[in-house]
């Protein structure tokens, strides 16, 4: 079972539909009502995008991605939640300006949530990942982002800062992807 993180995005209702359409067995809970022990016992967990910066979001964020760090579980980050990732691990974001819409994404090294190759995504966001700590790289770039997707050099915990669940059959595979890898 996954733990969405709701974190008040927009795009939540296509991350819902395309969870269901790939048959996964998930269930929502939005940030503000969870605590440190209801982050347990899920087989992963995806960090949904966000609309505006909140302090206590930010909170529950970095306790969510400490708390798959210590415990291998397997952590999707989508947009902000890749952005927290990074900043959880000692990374650093920065403001760019409003970034809408298609983007080509090239991946430069095959992932367990992506293979090498050219990928067509939907792009939402103000800021981006800037720098990465040594525990994390990018295998992924766009003209816009030099961080279009983050992995950790260890464990399972990666970051888009696109928008996969609107972002056609691309998106789709990588959300696949990842709900196979928390299921093992």
């Amino acid at each position: 079972m996954l733990l969405v993180v709701d974190n008040l995005s927009s795009f939540m209702p296509h991350l819902i539909r395309s969870l269901s359409i790939l048959d996964a067995r998930y269930v929502v809970r939005r940030y503000s009502e969870l605590s440190d022990d209801d982050i347990g016992g899920y087989d992963g967990i995806i960090l949904s995008g966000r609309r505006s910066n909140e302090r206590s979001m930010n909170v529950m964020n970095m306790h969510i991605v400490d708390a798959a760090y210590r415990e291998d579980r397997p952590l999707l980050g989508i947009c902000y939640g890749a952005e927290i990732i990074a900043l959880a691990m000692g990374g650093t974001i920065r403001r760019i300006g409003k970034v809408v819409g298609e983007e080509e994404v090239h991946v430069n090294e095959d992932s367990p949530i992506a293979n090498n190759g050219r990928m067509m995504v939907y792009e939402s966001h103000d800021y981006s990942v800037a720098t990465l700590p040594s525990v994390l790289k990018s295998v992924a770039y766009s003209r816009s982002c030099s961080n279009e997707i983050i992995m950790h050099i260890s464990k399972p915990i990666f970051g888009t800062q696109f928008h996969p669940e609107a972002s056609n059959s691309h998106g789709l595979d990588l959300l696949r992807r990842f709900v196979m890898l928390a299921s093992r």
